[in-house]
């Protein structure tokens, strides 16, 4: 897989666990897991891989039913798209030659690097884990068309890796009262280094912007 990807491209990204935190199971299975990272650098070992590699092409793959429908759905409508104002096909894999993890990429990762040069960004916090490292979500919504999306990602020092992205329903501003309540943790099958998938993390929550 990594032979028809642009090695600068996954390294936009940081590691995910292939095991869902809402399942509690693997979203695929680990010939996929193989197949997926075969001639990638790095130490990746199932569960633990690559998130773009997962959470795009092993997610489009995935027949695996959560309890918000399959992980496919994401790549196959049009909703991530709306919420990035692009055409409806943006993120359709068959729709360009550029491959879709970079597509992914390429919209997601300015938004995350600077979530209030966005007009499109609602709701943007970090959840502190140091001095040199964060986890951020911004969540961005198209007003004309009411869809929106969640972006996840990963500081480390001024570096900012994605996680995962993914459209979400219409956020209101209880529910995001009652996001920024939660105790800090690991979300969306982020895999750190250092702790497990989805734990807690003596952390701080900052508010960056809220338009809600």
């Amino acid at each position: 897989m990594a032979s028809r990807i642009d090695l600068a491209e996954m390294a936009k990204w940081r590691s995910s666990t292939v095991i869902d935190d809402n399942a509690q199971a693997p979203m695929f299975d680990e010939p996929m897991f193989s197949w997926l990272h075969r001639g990638v650098p790095g130490a990746f070992d199932s569960p633990i891989g690559h998130a773009g590699l997962i959470h795009v092409y092993g997610y489009l793959l995935s027949a695996v039913a959560t309890p918000y429908g399959l992980k496919r759905q994401r790549w196959l409508t049009n909703d991530l798209a709306k919420a990035f104002r692009l055409e409806s096909s943006f993120f359709f894999p068959t729709a360009s030659t550029v491959p879709l993890m970079e597509r992914v990429a390429s919209v997601a990762l300015p938004t995350l690097t600077d979530p209030a040069a966005d007009s499109r960004t609602i709701l943007a916090f970090d959840e502190v884990i140091d001095r040199r490292r964060r986890m951020r979500t911004v969540c961005i919504r198209d007003p004309m068309t009411n869809s929106t999306a969640l972006l996840y990602g990963s500081f480390s020092g001024d570096d900012i890796q994605i996680v995962t992205a993914f459209p979400i329903g219409p956020l209101t501003a209880r529910a995001a009262q009652d996001r920024l309540a939660e105790p800090a943790r690991y979300r969306y099958n982020y895999a750190p280094a250092d702790a497990q998938p989805g734990s807690q993390f003596e952390g701080t929550i900052q508010l960056l912007t809220s338009a809600l």
